[in-house]
């Protein structure tokens, strides 16, 4: 014979959410499931208490369509206690909201990624980087810059449906607005994603406005460096100085590379 699970000795509080003894209900709050103390709470404070309940027991799976509208909408309760827990929440069940939302607004304009360090190519042999690359979306140019090659620069211009291409692979894929938080190059990572949303919007400040002469002399420059201009007037701008470079700005430094070797390869 199969054991009978084990019952919470009890009646159990909707509003508080803890089971209690008989003698902690009126008649009226046994049937309504409301202890005599929760009983004497505004409707409000029912309201907030429940809801709170319920966030806390949340489940951490794939949500109903119904688990999620609620939630999304808890997420702008008047209550602050609840609204901050319900974006707890969210962010626990649904890890890539914040990034997936940025993707959807995220335009860029122009960007500049510099490298100066080794790199593996794709025989596993260890080259020396030193490039600077450019993108501009208005002119579907993109520019490479070679240090220590006697051709110095050279251009090619993408055609309309390239350059999208390239420009969603860089913010879709390989998440290039959150670099400075994956890979710590923000002094306060707290405070990063706040400038990339309009809900998260903070001004930059301390930036350095001269950057010419960093971006002309290689020598002294950091092992990489991105500058991206959004179309929402977003600006990114930084710099690493470890001596590897991570994956994704290595995968976006051969992904820009392989432009001109195409070009090579036609001549």
């Amino acid at each position: 014979m199969s054991k009978k699970k084990n019952r919470p000795h009890g009646h159990y509080c909707k509003i508080c959410g803890e089971y209690k003894a008989n003698e902690k209900f009126s008649g009226k709050g046994r049937a309504a499931h409301i202890c005599k103390a929760c009983s004497r709470l505004s409707a409000a404070e029912k309201a907030e208490a429940m809801d709170m309940n319920r966030l806390m027991s949340f489940p951490m799976r794939r949500l109903s369509d119904s688990d999620k509208k609620w939630l999304q909408a808890k997420m702008h309760d008047k209550s602050p206690e609840v609204a901050d827990t319900a974006r707890e929440v969210y962010n626990v069940c649904f890890p890539h909201a914040e990034r997936n939302a940025m993707k959807k607004q995220l335009v860029i304009n122009t960007l500049s990624f510099e490298v100066h360090t080794e790199v593996y190519d794709g025989y596993g042999d260890m080259e020396m980087a030193d490039r600077r690359f450019i993108i501009d979306r208005r002119s579907r140019v993109l520019t490479m810059t070679d240090f220590h090659a006697d051709i110095g620069e050279q251009s090619v211009t993408l055609e309309g449906g390239q350059m999208a291409k390239l420009l969603r692979y860089i913010v879709h894929t390989l998440e290039i607005f959150m670099w400075e938080q994956d890979y710590s190059l923000l002094p306060d990572q707290d405070d990063f994603l706040i400038d990339l949303l309009p809900e998260y919007r903070f001004e930059m400040e301390d930036l350095e406005e001269d950057t010419e002469d960093m971006i002309n002399e290689p020598e002294g420059s950091p092992t990489w460096r991105v500058q991206v201009e959004y179309s929402n007037h977003t600006v990114q701008d930084i710099s690493s100085y470890d001596d590897c470079l991570p994956d994704r700005p290595e995968e976006l430094y051969f992904s820009l590379l392989e432009y001109f070797e195409q070009e090579d390869e036609i001549f």
